[in-house]
């Protein structure tokens, strides 16, 4: 908790928003925040990626209301993307912990307060939290949430990260300490897994970590359609290289073998999507699924007798073989 000579001026939280046409869902994300019951001085970050729609109007709006004082504009005069976007708003934070929210989103009751109040308890460098995944009909608490507050330190940090059942490679959810991890920054130019490559690169260097078991975030799921436009722009080849660099942080044997489970599950999932493509589509993404497989040398005798990984990654090889096989058989035709 807060400690007794510290002072309620003292910023100590920046919370950084990238923004980009997102007009319809920006009011109840901006909010999200102003409704918190935090008691301590924090700063908002909101940086606008050139829209197209209402969104920096809406913004600036925000900014002279009422609830606005807190919060600041960045305005970018050209589209240069999310990584740019939340790299300027880590160069402008100053708070003693930072942490991102996509303003399509929305924070959970006393998530800055609970976040927060966990960080200073525990004294660690991040804080994750549970979340929930909604929709206009829906709401359900995301698979990978903790049932008990837990503490991981040192190397096991990038290990729980790697194995992906506890921990994902998304920004949001989470809080982290400026002083030991402010300086990293998202990779430029790539347009998909730039968060991953990032959060992986900070659980490295962090040197303790907290689970919590509690709600604070709520991620809004518009993934409609977003399987067949990563294929056609080819988006998921950016997926695939940052997953694979990932890996130069890897150290320890553990942390190698968790990640060589994370490029397993990597490429379960792309062959599972794959099967739902058009054969011509789905035959292009085949031979990149079977180049990387020799690249990244997955096969069953290297998995279970080098790499020695445990029965549940081997299970989701061997699914995905089975997708491998399938749609071989969907492009059969065109051959």
């Amino acid at each position: 908790m807060t400690s007794d000579n510290q002072s309620n001026n003292e910023l100590m939280l920046s919370i950084i928003v990238p923004v980009y046409n997102v007009a319809p869902f920006l009011g109840p994300g901006l909010e999200s925040i102003t409704g918190q019951h935090f008691e301590h001085a924090y700063e908002v970050i909101l940086i606008d990626d050139y829209s197209t729609d209402s969104s920096l109007e809406i913004c600036r709006n925000f900014v002279k209301g009422d609830k606005g004082s807190a919060f600041k504009i960045l305005e970018s005069s050209t589209n240069q993307g999310v990584s740019v976007t939340r790299n300027r708003g880590l160069d402008a934070a100053h708070g003693r912990y930072f942490m991102f929210l996509d303003p399509d989103d929305l924070l959970a009751p006393n998530a800055l307060s609970a976040l927060f109040a966990a960080a200073e308890k525990f004294s660690v460098d991040i804080v994750k939290g549970n979340n929930t995944i909604f929709d206009d009909s829906s709401e359900t608490a995301a698979r990978y949430n903790v049932s008990q507050t837990s503490t991981i330190d040192r190397d096991q940090i990038l290990t729980t990260f790697y194995e992906h059942d506890r921990v994902r490679g998304h920004p949001w959810g989470k809080l982290f300490r400026r002083s030991q991890l402010g300086s990293y920054r998202f990779p430029v130019g790539v347009r998909m897994a730039q968060d991953l490559f990032y959060c992986s690169e900070v659980f490295a260097h962090a040197k303790s970590l907290l689970l919590l078991d509690s709600n604070v975030y709520r991620y809004r799921n518009r993934e409609s359609g977003s399987t067949g436009r990563k294929f056609t722009s080819g988006s998921y080849l950016d997926w695939l290289d940052s997953v694979e660099k990932t890996a130069q942080f890897a150290v320890t044997v553990k942390q190698r073998r968790a990640h060589k489970n994370l490029l397993v599950r990597t490429m379960t999932q792309l062959a599972r999507e794959c099967r739902k493509l058009p054969p011509q589509e789905a035959m292009d993404v085949l031979q990149v699924i079977e180049q990387r497989c020799v690249n990244w040398n997955l096969s069953f005798l290297q998995l279970i007798f080098i790499d020695r990984l445990d029965l549940r990654t081997l299970t989701r090889y061997f699914k995905m073989r089975v997708a491998v096989r399938t749609i071989r058989q969907k492009i059969k035709h065109l051959q």
